[in-house]
């Protein structure tokens, strides 16, 4: 089966991805989630300034202890022990939770991302290579499976986003010979006329003159 018109259908979900009222939607839900994590930081930050405080009043005590009593001061170490070693684990709970939750999107950045959106349609068929198309497609997915055999007409596609989230998509297979790359017909018709008095170069230069271009979207 040729792959065109699966292409067209993942394109065309990645575009739909990337519109202005999904990424307004996007860029919602990442405040919720900076929301929450802000939330969750003050939480364990709550929680190991109480940790600590504990370790500095188990010190305390140790401290204010007769040493000649040392039953009650091996118990009251051992407490105060374990008060810091509580600290040392929350600690490093926290800073392993900042490490995964270090990202911000700064004005700049949701300003960016909105203007692209925007422009994007117009810049993947205008302006962007074959190469940088895929970079844009690897970015956003993950990987794209499809089952051309379980059904006889279409082809079930289902497009794995980075973000987790999967789409599901039933492709209409194409026909033999549909969709295959032909010449347009103006520039067909227009061979035809010149060919009987114009060489191949001559009729190479009118027709890019006239815009026009081959099956493969190059200049003739």
């Amino acid at each position: 089966m040729t792959s065109r018109p699966i292409d067209a259908a993942v394109v065309e979900a990645f575009l739909t991805a990337v519109s202005p009222t999904n990424v307004r939607v996007a860029t919602q839900v990442m405040d919720q989630i900076e929301q929450e994590l802000t939330s969750q930081r003050r939480q364990r930050e709550l929680q190991l300034e109480q940790a600590r405080y504990e370790a500095r009043l188990a010190q305390r005590q140790y401290d204010a202890v007769d040493p000649s009593n040392r039953l009650v001061a091996a118990e009251l170490e051992r407490r105060w022990n374990e008060k810091l070693e509580r600290v040392t684990e929350l600690e490093r709970a926290f800073a392993q939770a900042e490490r995964e939750a270090e990202w911000k999107l700064t004005p700049e950045e949701r300003r960016a991302i909105t203007e692209l959106s925007r422009d994007l349609p117009a810049i993947w068929s205008e302006t962007t290579t074959n190469q940088e198309r895929k970079q844009l497609l690897r970015m956003a997915i993950e990987s794209v499976q499809v089952d051309g055999r379980s059904q006889a007409g279409p082809v079930e596609v289902q497009i794995r986003w980075r973000s987790g989230t999967i789409t599901s998509l039933s492709v209409q297979r194409a026909a033999p010979g549909e969709r295959s790359l032909k010449t347009p017909e103006e520039a067909v018709a227009r061979i035809h006329k010149m060919a009987p008095q114009r060489t191949y170069a001559e009729i190479a230069t009118a027709l890019n003159r006239a815009g026009l271009r081959s099956a493969f979207g190059r200049r003739f």
